[in-house]
């Protein structure tokens, strides 16, 4: 590998030359072909080094790999300026894995096969306590929500970097010892990954508490800030009693959509208005069922949905009429499953397919099918196998395995 990768460094710099070389080459067959031209070594250049380095895919063995090349290269590719530029130069993370529950806390699950498959241990953390477990609530922005139900407070985590921050819950979400409180979303205020040269950005923690009464559930939700260290006034709706949770999706810059899941509706969470709603969803055919149904979004950024039947996903997005006036729905393409993956009809009909998650950074429907699970970019199409996660559901976790020079060496690559 590293040869191969000081062979593209020297490909990059000799460009010109190879250039050059060939248009001899092409000018008559009555010229003599120049000897080829000399190894050239690696560039002692930082700048230009930076720039082949920047390069690199955005896959958690790139920068550890380049990184035992040479104590230099090691110290370019751990030094955060770089690591910021880096992730700015990529912009979007890969899906690393999956986070879910496990009888000892959080549990994760890779999606990259080998060498870029993270050890689970890497995101684990230290047992709790006896009679103490931390539950997994969401992920965003490179960050997990966790919760404590014992202790009555909630952790916003960065496994990358094994940062932690932990804030009680809200008094008004402590009554029967916090037992309706146990969903809830995190984001990082300034978007991208959460954390920055190490620390955390500033961040929102939102907590939802439910109560169900006579057919109708009331919906509380509070929205912590990191920025005042302070929660704010709860708000709340009321809406049929749901059938089903459904994970939330970023809407813009401002607005968490989803969360429950009943025959006509879903929630709306206003960040900047500070207000909770709800949206009406497509009545035709509706499956109330969150493994045939995601809130998803547009090649704008707009709200979406994705509804699966064992042989299709309908993408449907909402848009204000010509008119200005209230928002409607609109088919925007249907995709049949069966003929993307170029599976055989009667073995999706057999085992249908179900729908893992979502990854909002890569806009991409995660499908289990009976040949395994495959995660599908819902503007380009294109698919991809996911690894080792064909019987898993949980939370999606997308983020840059940039650690720096310490974790670099921590992390263990697999042949």
């Amino acid at each position: 590998m590293l040869l191969k990768f000081q062979g593209f460094a020297r490909c990059f710099i000799g460009s010109e030359r190879a250039a050059a070389s060939a248009v001899k080459i092409s000018a008559g067959p009555s010229l003599p072909v120049p000897p080829a031209p000399a190894s050239v070594p690696l560039p002692d250049n930082d700048d230009l080094l930076r720039e082949i380095l920047l390069r690199l895919p955005p896959l958690p063995s790139s920068l550890p790999r380049a990184s035992l090349v040479c104590k230099h290269w090691r110290r370019l590719v751990s030094d955060p300026g770089f690591l910021r530029r880096f992730r700015d130069h990529h912009r979007t993370p890969p899906l690393l894995g999956y986070f879910f529950s496990g009888s000892g806390g959080p549990v994760f699950t890779p999606t990259l096969a080998p060498p870029n498959c993270i050890p689970p241990e890497r995101f684990s953390l230290p047992e709790q306590p006896a009679g103490e477990r931390l539950f997994v609530l969401g992920c965003r922005h490179g960050l997990a929500l966790l919760i404590n139900r014992r202790r009555l407070h909630a952790t916003v985590w960065d496994p990358i970097t094994n940062r932690k921050f932990t804030v009680a819950y809200p008094p008004e979400f402590t009554a029967d010892n916090g037992a309706h409180c146990f969903r809830g979303a995190v984001l990082s205020s300034a978007g991208g990954d959460g954390y920055d040269d190490g620390h955390l950005r500033p961040f929102k923690v939102i907590l939802i508490s439910t109560h169900i009464n006579d057919g109708h559930t009331s919906v509380f939700m509070c929205v912590y800030e990191s920025l005042t260290g302070k929660w704010g006034n709860t708000i709340s709706t009321i809406i049929p009693s749901y059938l089903f949770n459904l994970p939330n999706v970023l809407v813009g810059n401002a607005a968490l959509c989803g969360f429950f899941l009943w025959p006509d509706g879903i929630l709306e969470l206003d960040l900047d208005r500070h207000t909770l709603g709800t949206i009406q969803t497509p009545t035709s055919s509706l499956p109330v069922d969150s493994s045939l149904f995601r809130v998803v979004r547009t090649q704008d950024r707009g709200l979406g949905l994705a509804i699966l039947s064992r042989l299709s996903i309908q993408l449907w997005g909402r848009k204000a009429d010509s008119d200005g006036g209230a928002a409607g729905w609109v088919l925007q393409k249907t995709v049949e499953v069966d003929k993307l993956l170029s599976l055989p009809p009667s073995m999706m009909a057999n085992v249908p397919a179900r729908i893992l998650g979502y990854d909002e950074d890569n806009n991409a429907v995660h499908l289990a099918t009976s040949t395994g699970a495959y995660a599908v970019q819902l503007e380009s199409m294109q698919f991809t196998e996911l690894f080792s996660v064909y019987s898993i559901s949980g939370h999606p976790y997308t983020s840059f395995y940039t650690a720096g020079n310490s974790l670099c060496l921590k992390f263990k690559l697999h042949k």
